[in-house]
């Protein structure tokens, strides 16, 4: 695989999908390897440019320091060089995020994600100051995760500014508040010295394609179909990417948007990828109830998602 860093002097982008892993777990709660090593599998096959781990499809905030390292090592050695990992390390310490950051470059990460806490916000010096302090500390290249919580923190003008001046700053998340006036404003400011990769689900995905994002960590339980979704618009097909996107993607983003913990390991374990559908403890909300179940099924019947592992995509 090409260094991370020489294939972004060299001017290249990502461009296709970049999926964020679930954590696959035993019903006792204990890390199911089986089912990660299956993941990053299938996820390579969909055609994953880059995979990550550690974001909030990953539950990371319910992941102890052991299955964190243990779950690292699985996905860097499963991934095998064949295209860049992606580690998240946001904690809710400074200090914490930094020694997490350096974990990850020692066990093989390409790249890191970091999100602002979200207890005690940071004022946006301090959030200037964490980014500094990481990529004073390791040399790899710095996604900077832009969630709803801290949208008001992390300003156009802050995150190009980290990307002008903080070396390893290279990339933002879009997800916070207002992601599309934002990215694209954030997309005007830096010029291209910043990379823009869409996330929040896939929520407004063609919009942001429209936009001139190449990049998306979205849909891992239903890769193919987003990553269909990109394919086609890159490959200058905007209306196949538009029914794509409205016919086949946001219908069933209806329920997933609000159900997503539960339905993200519930579609990959009715698809045979994950081997157990459950959620680290605790559940973030109810489940859904019995004619949403009903409700959902019919809309992924008629998107025609059913195709089932390992003839994925």
């Amino acid at each position: 695989m090409t260094n991370i860093g020489e294939s972004m002097a060299a001017g290249n982008s990502f461009r296709g999908m970049m999926p964020i892993l679930p954590t696959a777990i035993m019903p006792n709660g204990d890390v199911d390897e089986t089912s990660q090593r299956r993941l990053v599998q299938y996820s390579l096959q969909c055609g994953a440019v880059a995979i990550g781990h550690f974001g909030f499809a990953s539950e990371f905030h319910k992941i102890s320091d052991d299955d964190r390292r243990l779950l690292t090592k699985i996905i860097v050695d499963e991934t095998a060089g064949r295209v860049p990992t992606f580690m998240g390390v946001t904690a809710q310490g400074h200090n914490v995020t930094v020694r997490y950051a350096v974990e990850a470059e020692q066990l093989g990460a390409d790249i890191l994600m970091v999100a602002l806490p979200l207890i005690n916000l940071p004022t946006q010096q301090e959030a200037f100051d964490l980014f500094q302090a990481i990529s004073d500390t390791v040399s790899l290249p710095i996604i900077v995760q832009d969630i709803p919580e801290s949208a008001n923190v992390l300003s156009p003008e802050l995150v190009c500014r980290m990307a002008r001046e903080i070396e390893n700053v290279r990339y933002v998340k879009a997800e916070g508040t207002n992601f599309i006036p934002k990215t694209e404003e954030v997309m005007k400011l830096a010029d291209g010295e910043l990379e823009v990769i869409g996330g929040s689900g896939g929520k407004h995905m063609i919009h942001l394609l429209r936009l001139g994002v190449t990049s998306f960590m979205t849909g891992t339980e239903a890769l193919d179909l987003h990553g269909a979704a990109v394919k086609a618009y890159l490959d200058g097909n905007e209306d196949e990417a538009a029914d794509i996107y409205f016919q086949r993607i946001a219908p069933y983003f209806a329920f997933y948007d609000a159900y997503s913990e539960e339905l993200l390991k519930v579609m990959l374990h009715e698809r045979g990828i994950i081997d157990h559908p459950d959620v680290i403890a605790p559940r973030a909300k109810l489940p859904m109830s019995e004619i949403e179940w009903r409700e959902f099924n019919w809309v992924l019947d008629r998107i025609g998602w059913r195709k089932q592992w390992p003839e994925i995509p």
